[in-house]
């Protein structure tokens, strides 16, 4: 639910789902959970790193999104916000230095809500300014469901992207699909053709976007597989077209909304929502590490093995040199010849 986090002023420095070729970034990847207790309730966070602390943006309650640091430890305390700030909240340094915020607007009187972009009012983006809508296509229905989750990037060029769930036909319980829209100044943006992720992913994020070298961490839809969503990873050399999303977390609990950012090379501190099963709604906020290359209890590598679950009907995907294909057996989803 968020975005790549450029956090260059801060202090640190996601066509169809066709198979890319991956980048460097995969081969095996492992996924382990944060000893700490945050104390935060919540989905679709944001995070940045802000001196020596992360700062979280998400939707606490009644009084919409909040903010929060976190030290390294775990201890979170509130942060004052300067204007009232909308759902799925993310923000990204432009090339020009200045910041900017991309959320979810509901606009009650008109039934609809959109996504929309406001310049942030000073650096640590606390409070947004006037806001306007990324493009006059994305406005849906405040009833419209699986949608929305906007993430912001900067592209190596400097031109932004917003990568968006959308649910254009409703006849599965994985409707969900990926688009994305561009811009030169991450005000006007035009949606891009194809799609970016089918087969019911949401809540992208990308981690890292340089040249020929893309990574994003997503999760899956509740409506797919045994409805314990699971955290996935994908590579690009394009940011347009992704390889098939890889397994990084088990189904035994739900995990969603990831959000994160690189802390050395190829090991990345993960924040995520995350409940107990499907019908689980008090959802919390908890910690991990994403690395290449390691593995742990809860690590899934990144090459599918046959018997093992997908979520995709009819993607192929290698393992070794065997190509795998997903198929139904059984009534569940999973990798065979």
């Amino acid at each position: 639910m968020r975005a790549l986090k450029v956090l260059i002023a801060m202090g640190i420095v996601a066509s169809s789902a066709a198979i890319a070729s991956p980048s460097s970034a995969a081969s095996s990847w492992g996924f382990t959970q944060d000893s700490v207790s945050l104390g935060l309730s919540g989905v679709s966070p944001h995070v940045e790193r802000v001196g020596s602390n992360d700062r979280l943006w998400y939707p606490g309650g009644p009084e919409g999104t909040v903010a929060s640091d976190c030290t390294d430890g775990g201890v979170c305390t509130k942060v004052a916000l300067g204007s009232r700030l909308g759902n799925d909240f993310t923000a990204v340094t432009l090339a020009n230095g200045t910041r900017r915020a991309y959320y979810v607007e509901m606009s009650p009187n008109a039934g609809t809500k959109t996504v929309v972009s406001g310049a942030c009012l000073t650096s640590a983006c606390l409070g947004v300014g006037p806001t306007t809508a990324i493009a006059a296509d994305v406005a849906v229905s405040n009833n419209e469901k699986a949608w929305g989750v906007p993430d912001a990037v900067v592209l190596p060029d400097g031109r932004v992207r917003v990568y968006l769930v959308v649910s254009p036909v409703m006849t599965s319980s994985c409707p969900e699909k990926v688009v994305s829209y561009i811009s030169n100044d991450g005000i006007s943006f035009t949606k891009e053709s194809g799609y970016r992720l089918e087969g019911g992913y949401v809540d992208t994020e990308v981690l890292r976007a340089k040249d020929g070298d893309w990574l994003m961490i997503t999760s899956n839809g509740p409506g797919c597989g045994n409805g314990m969503q699971q955290l996935f990873v994908t590579t690009s050399s394009d940011g347009l077209s992704w390889s098939a999303p890889q397994e990084v977390t088990k189904a035994d609990r739900r995990r969603l909304d990831p959000t994160g950012y690189e802390v050395s090379p190829n090991v990345f501190r993960i924040y995520y929502a995350t409940s107990a099963s499907p019908m689980d709604q008090d959802y919390t906020i908890a910690r991990g590490t994403l690395t290449l290359g390691s593995g742990s209890s809860e690590v899934t590598v990144a090459s599918p093995k046959q018997g093992g679950s997908c979520t995709k009907l009819g993607a192929k995907a290698k393992s070794g040199s065997v190509t795998l294909t997903c198929k139904k057996v059984k009534n569940k989803l999973v990798w065979s010849k």
